[in-house]
């Protein structure tokens, strides 16, 4: 969603870069003044497309990666992981899944960056079920590959 917003405020920074210079030559060149909304608009869009891009759960064959739109990657190791469970009800809602590792510990898998003005976050607590499903079937076909025939 953050792309998609993203990509208008930019398309809406170059539209009103063209409008207002076409009202700076047919109306009058004061109107130059308001440029400055245009950088905003590229700012929003900026912030926007980096928390887009940078917000992602990756399956990968030997590990899983999850990052949210701010702070440190995350990755956990495939052969690391006993098991993915889910979170209980009293858990914090960003909470998507829970890994079980072989030594004991558990690891809290936080969900991607969502607005608290996402309609998904104003509808209650957010819905974990595809990301989690996601880290399960990708954990057993780790456990399917390497297990002996």
């Amino acid at each position: 969603m953050s792309i998609v917003v993203g990509w208008a405020l930019a398309a809406m920074g170059i539209v009103a870069i063209v409008v207002f210079v076409v009202l700076a030559f047919v109306v009058a060149p004061w109107m130059l003044i308001f440029l400055f909304a245009p950088v905003l608009l590229f700012i929003g869009a900026g912030v926007n497309l980096w928390m887009g891009y940078r917000t992602r759960l990756e399956i990968l064959p030997d590990r899983f990666i999850w990052c949210g739109a701010v702070g440190k990657t995350n990755s956990l190791a495939w052969h690391d992981v006993r098991q993915i469970l889910i979170p209980p009800p009293n858990s914090r809602p960003r909470v998507a899944a829970i890994a079980q590792l072989h030594d004991g510990r558990y690891i809290e898998i936080e969900a991607l960056w969502l607005s608290r003005t996402s309609p998904i976050s104003l509808a209650g607590a957010p819905d974990h079920t595809r990301a989690r499903q996601l880290l399960i079937d990708g954990h057993r076909a780790y456990l399917a590959h390497t297990e002996p025939e």
